[in-house]
């Protein structure tokens, strides 16, 4: 049987017409998601919950600073001793001290997902794993890595009204898609990042007035935390390849660091959010490989990316747990560092290139299918 396992020990997946395997769904039983420490193996002996910062105790601290970042470094799989990325966006440490905090949305899927030993909920690398294999690139993370380092793709964050202290009460944070540069970064703070024109609101003060906003953002103890409703998560490689997965209750907080220079970065930053099971399917008929070619429900590796991208939805959309409700949202993880950008000029985002036909078009599947 031949396997691919990812360098940074991710997903696997094998091709469903493997011989010599027992398969459920494409995906051998034992290395699909199941109980233990961020999804397969032993669970972690004991959990220290991982929380995000409160507010400063001080008030009024706003000024009016602004800077821009643009993510550059981008890990979206497992790392040492299975840790997740992310944040733990339910407050429970799922197989260790608590149980599921919903119920799987596949009855016949009795093993559950497990956080690791911070209580991190990242069930994200396991449709990212599927799509990275079916991009045969080592892992989404390097594919992303890549794509930022030739100025062809990033997502840029905007705070404002910053008073440049180690705790400011109120900032706003913005969040924009980018469709590159027309040339590799050079990392000095004048790199100005195309900005998609769907991230924008019209708003007529400020050419840059961000769709997805926290006003209410803070900074505390050196570390900045936003909240977004929403904030899209749109992937292009300029050409062929793209995606978008509609992130809602997204929460980032990073530590803001300054170069010797003096412009600032975000550093040690980390992204939880949540990706809707209502928006699985959007997101994977969205899709698109290096050819250009969409991702359709007769394809070899399809049942098996759905299969264990619906097993993966592990969070309820609230911040309430119940394990007898169905999960309704795949929880997303992402640990990050982000320089010194500009906002450049507002571009519309060009039109996708073919999808699949309508009898095969994943947007008209469903979880309840499995």
């Amino acid at each position: 049987m031949a396997v691919r396992r990812s360098a940074t020990r991710g997903l696997f997946v094998v091709l469903s017409g493997a011989a010599g395997c027992q398969v459920l769904g494409g995906i051998p039983d034992e290395l699909s998601l199941g109980a233990g420490g961020g999804g397969t193996g032993a669970a972690p002996a004991m959990c220290v919950r991982d929380e995000i910062p409160a507010p400063p105790m001080v008030a009024g601290g706003s000024g009016e600073g602004e800077f821009v970042v643009a993510l550059r470094t981008i890990d979206m799989e497992k790392g040492l001793n299975d840790a997740l990325p992310g944040l733990n966006l339910d407050g429970l440490c799922s197989c260790t001290e608590d149980k599921r905090g919903c119920g799987s949305v596949d009855p016949s899927d009795d093993k559950g997902y497990c956080d690791d030993d911070s209580g991190h909920d990242a069930a994200s690398y396991a449709l990212f794993g599927a799509l990275a294999y079916i991009l045969n690139v080592e892992s989404m993370s390097s594919f992303l890595r890549g794509l930022v380092e030739s100025g062809q793709w990033s997502v840029l964050v905007r705070v404002r009204g910053y008073s440049g202290g180690s705790d400011d009460d109120q900032v706003e944070v913005g969040w924009y898609g980018s469709l590159g540069l027309s040339a590799s970064p050079a990392w000095q703070g004048a790199d100005a990042w195309s900005i998609r024109q769907e991230f924008l609101a019209p708003i007529p003060m400020d050419p840059y007035a961000p769709q997805f906003v926290d006003g209410a953002a803070y900074v505390t103890g050196g570390k900045l935390v936003a909240r977004l409703p929403q904030a899209p998560l749109v992937i292009s490689d300029g050409a062929l390849a793209s995606m978008q997965a509609a992130l809602s209750n997204l929460v980032l907080v990073a530590r803001i660091d300054r170069t010797a220079g003096g412009l600032y970065q975000l550093r040690e930053g980390r992204i939880g959010a949540k990706l809707p099971v209502s928006a699985l399917f959007p997101t994977l008929a969205s899709f698109r490989d290096t050819k250009g070619n969409p991702l359709c429900t007769d394809a070899t590796l399809y049942p098996a990316t759905r299969q264990i991208t619906c097993r993966a939805a592990d969070v309820l959309l609230t911040d309430a747990t119940d394990k007898d409700t169905p999960c309704e949202a795949l929880s997303f993880g992402m640990n990050f560092e982000a320089d010194a950008a500009m906002l450049g000029p507002v571009m519309p985002s060009p039109p996708s290139s073919g999808g699949c036909p309508v009898e095969t078009d994943p947007i008209t599947d469903a979880c309840s299918n499995l």
